[in-house]
């Protein structure tokens, strides 16, 4: 397509004259009368390239420029100015304001062409940047859903082990009561219905909890209350047995806690932090993990969750935020949980740090901005 010059200048014989010597190379002109006819054509079509005369009624070619300026700050769009005067001031005015060349009048044919072509290829330079920086930005969010996609499976994996588990133990169960022989069901209370009854309830369940990891998430971002999450995903763990060892304790205010964020990329958040948890407290003796949330001044909300395993060194503490960096053993681990807690969290306008010491544990907290900014302080209670 021809490039589109827009011509904005008072005198019809100098909108004339330039548009007769730019006709050879077959732009696609457009004129303006004023300041205000420019401004306001520049609004309806975005042209490739501006010609400005400074002197004009009304708003000047200098403030038309700074205006253009401002208002195109995304796009960039060659300005020549296109004057009588010649002071060194003048120039340094409308270098202020924006311009990117001056032409004096009367304007030479030649000159006039080569300094249009010169700019133009500026812009379509420009033009391949943001294209290529667009094409960039699309590929690091696809990466980044890749990741997240690859550690909800690496999660889904580490769950399946505890489900299977779990669904070992129900089937040994009924297998149990259905091998019984019928007069054993005068010593035990429950009848081989009601038992089925409650397996396909805890199968139901499971169910459920495999569902909630790997249904894909929604874009849109939704209020998520931080309270019901920690207790969901201390729910999600008790069914697959994951910390069925170790003692679970929350602490949560009274008040509901929002964020701004997606349900399953919050649950995702708190199923690394408990599931590393439970790693770190496999083999200590009397094992607990805490979690926790308490409203911080400014509208902001503190989330945690620590353990009393062996802690990390400091060579261990400052890369566990590299992506596929793992301490598990091979098979154990994907190295992508935490990396991606870290940008869940930054996503949402936080702040996550870890503090840890060998022998004494780990406490990785996140800070994060409230939905409501009056959140109210209240007071906490524990749940064991």
């Amino acid at each position: 397509m021809p490039r589109r010059v827009l011509i904005a200048d008072d005198d019809a014989a100098s909108r004339s004259t330039v548009a007769a010597l730019l006709s050879p190379a077959g732009y696609h002109v457009r004129f303006a009368t004023n300041g205000e006819e420019a401004l306001a054509a520049v609004e309806e079509e975005t042209p490739d390239l501006v010609l400005l005369d400074v002197m004009m009624p009304g708003l000047d070619g200098f403030e038309v420029c700074r205006r253009l300026r401002a208002r195109l700050d995304a796009d960039y769009i060659p300005i020549i100015l296109i004057t009588a005067l010649d002071g060194r001031g003048d120039v340094v005015r409308g270098l202020k304001a924006g311009a990117d060349d001056f032409l004096h009048k009367p304007v030479h044919g030649a000159e006039l062409r080569a300094r249009v072509a010169n700019l133009l290829k500026v812009r379509a330079y420009h033009q391949l940047l943001a294209s290529q920086r667009d094409n960039a930005l699309a590929m690091v969010d696809g990466l980044r859903q890749q990741l997240l996609r690859a550690d909800r499976l690496a999660t889904l994996g580490t769950f399946a082990a505890g489900v299977s588990h779990e669904l070992n133990n129900i089937a040994q169960v009924l297998r149990g009561y259905l091998d019984s022989p019928e007069d054993a069901s005068e010593d035990d209370p429950l009848t081989v219905r009601e038992v089925l009854g409650h397996v396909s309830s805890h199968v139901a369940e499971l169910a459920r909890t495999i569902l909630h990891l790997a249904r894909p998430a929604e874009d849109s971002l939704l209020e998520v209350d931080l309270t019901r999450t920690l207790d969901e995903v201390r729910h999600m763990l008790r069914l697959t047995g994951r910390a069925r060892f170790a003692q679970v304790d929350l602490v949560i205010p009274e008040e509901a806690c929002l964020i701004r964020a997606n349900r399953v990329h919050a649950q995702q958040v708190f199923l690394n932090l408990f599931s590393n948890a439970a790693d770190a407290v496999a083999e200590v003796r009397d094992p607990r993990i805490e979690a926790g949330i308490r409203v911080l001044p400014g509208g902001r909300l503190e989330a945690w969750v620590g353990d009393n395993g062996p802690g990390m060194p400091e060579s261990v503490l400052s890369r566990i935020f590299e992506p596929f960096f793992t301490t598990k053993p091979v098979g154990s681990g994907t190295g992508l949980g935490l990396p991606v807690v870290k940008e869940l969290v930054e996503s949402w306008g936080g702040r996550i740090h870890v503090q840890s010491v060998p022998g004494s544990g780990t406490r990785i907290v996140m800070e994060l901005p409230a939905s409501s900014p009056d959140v109210l302080a209240s007071t906490s209670r524990s749940h064991s």
